[in-house]
């Protein structure tokens, strides 16, 4: 009658593999478990021939955090106006990232308001991110945000472990009245027209919608103002590079179609409020260019609606 004979190194390879495996069930646990996010020491139990169960302890501590900060952002006012008039002229903004390990790195990043959506500002740091942090409306070349404009902004932290979290969402700029040549001047590129015509026909309900709460806005400031005149002006984009192109679609095109605009949101402010004594439409066409032509990221900003308070 034979016996069965186990040699150590029989034993030794079973604990090795019984050890290998379930660190790669700790690993896969630490990954795919994230409620519990910590730190561990796994404990392991061996049974094997000749000797009774033991377990093995004091492995390695293994890291268990696999997702990103919790993020958190806000701001007051809701609608900012960086327009020097000792009112809500600063942005405060708030930020937090929470996270089980040390956070290593954050951004802030706003873009333009539209596409292809180029980085106006972005302030970023080491470490946590400020508790409170301000912003005057600038972007890092000094240019002032635009009227009546929504920035999205993403707000970006990392901890030590590599995992990375995103919080995307949108700044509200408020009606600005800024000081001009002639006075006092409200300038807004967020008034968006039927193409080639002066109406909102046929737009998306949330365009239109916009657009309203812009010139309700609009009308308010002006009836604050109430000794000024007002001159409105429409500004259109050029589309035609050499001179005398750009010469025929000015005299053609650009020029009646800024100024049939301008009557159009003067009906719409006079539905709003504002008496039509007071107000005067221009057509400007693509004459009084802001951004040239060429910059085809920022040429947008051409095409808008100029309000001049005159005293």
């Amino acid at each position: 009658m034979g016996h069965k004979v186990e040699s150590n190194d029989d034993e030794l390879l079973q604990v090795a593999v019984a050890i290998g495996s379930v660190m790669l069930v700790c690993m896969v646990m630490a990954l795919a478990v994230k409620q519990y996010e910590g730190r561990v020491t796994p404990h392991l139990t061996v049974s094997y021939p000749k000797e009774d169960a033991g377990t093995l302890g004091g492995m390695p501590v293994i890291p268990t955090d696999a997702s990103g900060p919790i993020l958190g952002f806000s701001f007051q006012p809701e609608y900012f106006s960086p327009d020097n008039d000792g009112v809500n002229d600063e942005l405060i903004i708030s930020l937090t990232a929470t996270d089980e390990s040390p956070i290593v790195s954050w951004s802030l990043e706003i873009r333009e308001p539209q596409a292809p959506y180029p980085v106006f500002y972005r302030i970023e740091g080491t470490g946590n991110p400020p508790a409170r942090t301000t912003w005057n409306g600038r972007s890092a070349k000094g240019e002032l945000v635009q009227s009546a404009m929504d920035y999205p902004f993403t707000f970006r932290a990392e901890d030590d472990k590599g995992n990375v979290s995103t919080l995307d969402s949108k700044i509200g700029v408020d009606v600005l009245v800024i000081p001009s040549e002639d006075g006092l001047k409200i300038q807004v590129p967020s008034i968006i027209f039927r193409a080639e015509e002066a109406d909102f026909i046929g737009l998306p309900r949330e365009t239109v919608e916009n657009n309203n709460r812009v010139l309700r806005r609009i009308a308010e400031i002006l009836n604050k103002f109430r000794d000024y005149r007002v001159r409105i002006e429409g500004h259109a984009n050029r589309t035609e590079l050499s001179d005398t192109e750009a010469t025929t679609e000015e005299e053609s095109e650009l020029q009646p179609l800024s100024e049939r605009r301008a009557r159009a949101v003067i009906n719409r402010l006079v539905e709003f409020g504002v008496s039509r004594s007071r107000m005067s439409a221009v057509g400007m066409g693509g004459t009084k260019p802001i951004v040239v032509y060429t910059d085809r990221d920022n040429v947008w900003k051409n095409r808008r609606v100029e309000f001049i308070l005159i005293k």
